[in-house]
Formats: C-alpha cells, structure tokens, sequence
C-alpha cells in the first residue's frame, strides 16, 4: 500500500510544483546594492566577561471540553572564565480553557530566567556577555479582542522584555538575541526604499507609506509602473520588489565571505499597520492604538509605554566564520550608540557607520564563541539540555497533569485524537 501512496505523492507532487515559479536571482544592479550594507569580518575576539546563555522549549496537553495545559521550561548556564558551568533552570505552567498567546508564555519564562542569570553573573563577575535564543523585537496583533484573551501572559512577557533591556542599558551587559531562522525582509524592504527615494524621490515618497511590506511597495509600484509603461528603470525596481525572499536567504546567497551587515533600527510594530500608516501617525505616543488600548487594557498600555521608553532593537544578518549559515541578531541599539526612545520612531533606519563598527565589536564575539560544527556553542548546549522530547512528556509528565486535574475534581477526559495516537504510535 506504501507503494501505492509513494507514486501518488510524486504524481501530485509534479503537478503542484507546475504552478510555482523559481524565484529569479537578484539583479546586478541590486546585488551590489545589497551588498553595499555587508561588512566582513572573520575576526573573533574572546567576549568582554562571563557568558551566560538561554533556552527554553515548551509542550502542550489538551483535553475534551478545550481545557488545555501548557508547560514551559527554559535554562541559563552562567560559563566563569574559570570553566565552571552554573545552571539556573525555571518552569512554568499554564492551564485554562482554550489558551491564546503560547509563544508569549515560554518567550516570558526563557527571559525571566535569561535576567535572573544575568544579574547574578553581574554581581559576581561584573561584565556579562548574554546570549538569548530568539528575537528581542515585540511583535504582536494589534486587535484588542485577542489581546484581551491573553492580556495576563502578554504582560508577563512585556515586563520581562523591558527588564532585559534595562539590564542591556547597563555598561557592563551586553545582550543578544540570535535567530536560526527568520523569514522577515525588514532590511531589503529598507535597502530597496532608500535607493528609491535617492534615484526617484517622487515614487519614493508614494512608496514610503508602505515601507515595512516588500509585497505592499510592488503592489504600489506596480500602479506607477502601468502610469508610466515607457519607463525600464521602474520595471527594474519592481521585478525587484516582486521577489519573494526574506533577508536571511538573501545574505546566504550573496555573502561569500564572513561577515554582518550594518544594523538596522526597528520602530515599533505599531506604526506599519494600515490605520497608523493612513493617518500619518509618527510615534507610538501619538498613535490611535496606544488611545485604545488604554482605554481598554490600561494595564498592558502602561508596560507597552515602559517598552517603548527604552531604545530599540538593531536587527543585522550575520554569515558565521564556518559559513555554515546565516543568523538573524538582535542588539539593544544603546550598545551601538543610539540612545533615543523606541516609541519616537516612525520608520525604521540604518545605523551610521560609526554604530556598524560597534556591531562588529558584538559580531567578533559572536565568532569566538563558535565551534565547528555549531554557531554559537553555549546556545547549543542549552538547547539541548532544554528541548522537552515529546514521548518524555506523553509518558513522565502528562500522566501527573492528569493526576493533579482529577484529584481536584476536574473531568479530564483525553482527545480523540491523543488516544488514536497512543494507541497507533505510542506516544
């Protein structure tokens, strides 16, 4: 029957790929544009102090009804220069009918324990070079009714956002948020508006409202280009803008040699969202949703202003020394010299010449602590100790989540669908 299955895969698999089209490869013209914002660097010095590192993993038990429970688990080790390895491990657990906002509450947890580290790590040794697996940039969906139903974890996750940065703005921490995999294209959608409104600054400015969205800007472009059909250079740009590719696929293929780029300051979510955008809005102070939100949930507004009085998250692409990938950081823009609040952005900005430089600083550290065949071995190691294996969890920890439920008069009765798989795989 396997067999039967396979050549019905193929089959179906042909024909659906008829209808994709390869993505092209980048222009010249733009490839050099590109590039124009990488900077090499194969050098890597030992870090400024102590290293901590954090993870976290999470898993999930449902149950007839939509009762649900979530259990999250994150570590930190704090690496002495001596080779001593402290471990602080925390876990959280969540339970309710029908949870919303998941991610939020591991994220919240991972840098409950990442500050907790570092402040310990600082006490005792002073200088801290803090690594934290994933982004330090806050996006959310700014629609109140959801935001409602998760409210408590998002606040949670915002206070704990807040102290990370405040623990960044201290001389002697520095803090980095490092992604395996990113599908944003923040910096290219950047790349192409400021070289738009250099050669064209009248379509520039047309394009400027939907700066964040590469997709959006083609689609306004593409309205230009049907204004004016004799022109090659706006159909250059918009074959360009067309391209579906995020910054970390556009980096691996054209950074042939070690390197980052120059970082680019992210505003907040808020301000590229279409009701922001129509009204001109230029800072989270002044923004219809910040109003609404406080009339709503004054709570999260409060944290989201303490967020947001804070100065922003760098983002930059770095190809490790191994050249094995390319990874997405994540700065607190104060340790490349910008000291200005989040909230008073309306777009986003690269950084001068002067913060890249500061960059490669963190970038060179970054490398030192890469071993073949890992970027980032302290990330790895944590990584590893903290993944919570699924069938552990069906088999060790569930069984006590069931336990606990019944013993206080809840009716737990599993899924169908947990049944079909235990009976069917095991787990």
């Amino acid at each position: 029957m396997e067999e039967a299955f396979f050549s019905a895969f193929t089959e179906e698999l042909r024909g659906s790929l008829d209808v994709l089209t390869p993505p092209k490869p980048v222009s010249r013209w733009s490839r050099e544009l590109y590039l124009s914002k990488w900077r090499r660097l194969a050098s890597s010095v030992k870090p400024d102090g102590v290293v901590v590192a954090c993870d976290g993993s999470i898993s999930e038990s449902t149950f007839s009804g939509g009762l649900t429970v979530w259990t999250a688990r994150a570590i930190a080790h704090i690496y002495s220069e001596e080779g001593e390895v402290r471990s602080i491990p925390g876990v959280a657990v969540n339970i309710g009918w029908r949870l919303k906002g998941r991610p939020y509450f591991m994220k919240a947890l991972e840098l409950e324990i990442l500050n907790r580290a570092v402040e310990e790590a600082e006490r005792e040794f002073e200088r801290v070079f803090a690594l934290y697996d994933g982004s330090l940039y806050l996006r959310f969906i700014h629609h109140i009714p959801r935001l409602e139903a998760m409210e408590g974890i998002l606040q949670r996750y915002v206070k704990a956002l807040t102290k990370c940065l405040r623990l960044a703005r201290r001389g002697a921490v520095s803090i980095v948020g490092l992604s395996k995999d990113s599908d944003i294209s923040y910096l290219r959608a950047r790349i192409l508006l400021d070289a738009m409104l250099m050669e064209r600054p009248r379509v520039g400015e047309e394009l400027r409202s939907e700066q964040r969205s590469v997709k959006r800007m083609a689609e306004r472009l593409r309205e230009i280009v049907e204004r004016s059909p004799g022109d090659p250079r706006l159909q250059a740009y918009l074959e360009e803008f067309d391209l579906e590719v995020s910054d970390e696929s556009l980096y691996m293929d054209l950074a042939v040699e070690p390197g980052y780029t120059v970082p680019l300051i992210l505003a907040p979510q808020t301000q590229f969202i279409s009701e922001e955008v129509n009204r001109g809005t230029r800072s989270w102070w002044e923004s219809s949703f910040r109003r609404v939100l406080r009339d709503r949930l004054e709570p999260l507004a409060s944290l989201l202003d303490e967020l947001y009085s804070q100065p922003p998250i760098a983002v930059s692409y770095w190809k490790t020394v191994s050249e094995r990938g390319v990874y997405r950081v994540d700065v607190p823009s104060q340790a490349l010299g910008f000291e200005g609040e989040c909230g008073g952005l309306q777009e986003d900005r690269f950084l001068d010449d002067e913060g890249a430089a500061e960059a490669g600083d963190l970038i060179a550290a970054l490398n030192w602590l890469s071993r073949e065949p890992y970027a980032v071995n302290p990330l790895t190691e944590v990584d590893a100790i903290v993944r919570l294996d699924r069938s552990l969890y069906r088999q060790v920890y569930e069984p006590v989540i069931v336990e606990e439920l019944r013993r206080r008069g809840f009716n737990v009765k599993p899924r169908k669908r947990w049944i079909r798989d235990l009976v069917l795989r095991g787990y």
